[in-house]
């Protein structure tokens, strides 16, 4: 019997079948229009599964212990019931693409899911990241903010 895949493993078999789908588009389309189609429909997907995999909403992002699930390393920056910073110093992923000299098509791939992601599972809460070890940056800065409730006129 096998052992089970690791999500880095599977990420590699997708972008085995991904990157030259991607790059057929970028002949025949341009790259903004095939990143933009593609970026879109993967996010769409990963939230749709997320969605099911994970039925709680706004739960606070440190209770999802994404280290724990993903090939990544981080370190926290920032962490009170309104607010949670991340650094993530490491990720496989980054590396994987990197090496390859894939990085825009790993970033469909892996970080473009995570705006899509966090305003679905966390609707009450802003998400940010400016900078991903992806692009080169020395890390990727993960943060959230609940957001403020309006409270109803009386």
């Amino acid at each position: 019997m096998s052992a089970k895949p690791t999500l880095l493993d599977a990420v590699k078999i997708q972008a085995r079948a991904v990157i030259p789908i991607v790059k057929a588009l970028e002949h025949e389309i341009g790259t903004a229009r095939a990143y933009g189609l593609v970026g879109d429909a993967i996010a769409r997907d990963y939230t749709n599964w997320q969605s099911r995999r994970i039925p709680v909403r706004n739960v606070h992002p440190r209770d999802g212990n994404a280290a724990s699930v993903f090939p990544i390393e981080t370190e926290i920056v920032n962490d009170t019931e309104t607010t949670y910073s991340v650094n993530m110093t490491k990720c496989q992923f980054a590396e994987y693409f990197r090496g390859i000299g894939e990085p825009e098509i790993g970033a469909l791939l892996t970080c473009g899911v995570d705006f899509a992601n966090e305003a679905n599972l966390r609707p009450e809460w802003e998400f940010k990241r400016t900078q991903t070890l992806m692009q080169g940056a020395a890390y990727c800065d993960f943060r959230w903010r609940l957001r403020e409730r309006s409270t109803p006129a009386t």
